[in-house]
């Protein structure tokens, strides 16, 4: 499974349970409703460093390959609007409560705040954090890094960046060239 699969099989089964009631195209036109507010806005719920933490953490997620990752498609400024106008003060502070969790125990481990570690320290926490989210079981909110994973990939496959570069969506499929002679088809009669 390429990448591109991945991502569209992790989108999908985030996007449908999470909120049910809600098709795949709506979530996705609400996605690029979000992307397209938050252009040219600063920050409204996140600091510079919660951003940058954000940013670093999305990117560890769907890092740059040969296609653009979460950094180039602004799924930090993504996540910002949502926690300022979708998320409910609950939820919002669940969410900077679990990104202050990632500095602490990068503070820890390895006596600086999370932006600040190496990559494989930055990984070593990532792994620990995945490993208890997948755990879970426990009542209550998700724990923040399955909400992470989640938002960075429908952030991702709802930009511009991701829809475009990786999953190689497009408006209208092909081009339209209206005065083309049509000419004799080899298919014979019964192959449409």
């Amino acid at each position: 499974m390429n990448r591109r699969e991945l991502l569209s099989v992790l989108g999908a089964s985030a996007f449908l349970p999470a909120l049910p009631g809600r098709s795949a195209r709506r979530l996705g036109v609400a996605g690029r409703r979000v992307h397209a507010a938050a252009r040219g806005r600063g920050l409204q719920v996140l600091d510079p460093h919660q951003s940058e933490t954000v940013a670093t953490i999305a990117e560890m997620i769907i890092p740059t390959t040969d296609t653009p990752g979460a950094r180039a498609a602004q799924v930090h400024r993504f996540i910002d609007l949502l926690l300022a106008e979708w998320a409910s003060d609950d939820e919002r502070a669940q969410f900077l409560k679990g990104l202050a969790d990632v500095d602490a125990r990068a503070r820890t481990a390895f006596g600086g705040d999370f932006l600040s570690a190496t990559d494989a320290q930055r990984g070593t926490i990532l792994t620990q954090l995945d490993a208890e989210a997948q755990r879970g079981g426990e009542r209550g909110p998700p724990p923040f890094f399955h909400l992470m994973k989640w938002v960075t990939v429908y952030g991702y496959c709802t930009s511009e960046v991701g829809a475009t570069a990786e999953l190689h969506y497009e408006v209208i499929p092909g081009s339209y060239d209206g005065c083309t002679e049509l000419g004799r088809s080899s298919a014979g009669p019964g192959d449409f």
